[in-house]
């Protein structure tokens, strides 16, 4: 079988290009899943929330299913939830969020939400899918699998607020 110069040129780029990809995948790190994320205490908001729409903005509006953890208003005691997530902070300088709608799988609507004021987290492990499961019973997506929502939030630590 002939093999002209273009094969060979192929071969060549492509043995050049792989040591550079192997190096990329073995730096970038897996995020850790939801069991590591949710026991994070500097995280101020954790709820179970669907999104009702999408604002023209790109950023969701949401309804809250179920509060985990949240701070209290100092002055009347209640607890402070924003009404509409915008997204990640991607430039904390020029204040640029890259909107919800954007990182948000197309059908998914229910999640849980790590929040901090009206913006995710962070921009790994910051919301993470709630669906039922075949026998009804909410389970959410941990990165690595599915687990029943009870147990995930059993995870979260005491929040240092004092609670009425």
């Amino acid at each position: 079988m002939k093999r002209g110069p273009g094969t060979c040129l192929i071969v060549f780029l492509s043995l050049l290009a792989a040591p550079a990809v192997s190096l990329s995948a073995d730096e970038d790190e897996l995020p850790p899943g939801l069991e590591e994320a949710i026991k994070d205490p500097a995280i101020p908001v954790i709820i179970d929330a669907t999104i009702a729409k999408f604002t023209k903005e790109g950023y969701a509006q949401i309804k809250v299913n179920e509060v985990y953890k949240a701070p209290r208003d100092p002055v009347d005691g209640t607890v402070v939830i924003p009404s509409i997530v915008k997204g990640y902070l991607m430039d904390a300088i020029k204040r640029r969020v890259v909107p919800i709608r954007i990182i948000t799988d197309r059908g998914k609507t229910r999640f849980l939400f790590f929040l901090d004021g009206d913006l995710l987290f962070s921009t790994y492990n910051n919301q993470f899918e709630i669906r039922p499961d075949t026998e009804n019973q909410l389970v959410v997506d941990t990165g690595r699998g599915w687990k029943p929502l009870p147990d995930i939030v059993k995870l979260i630590p005491a929040s240092k607020t004092k609670k009425d």
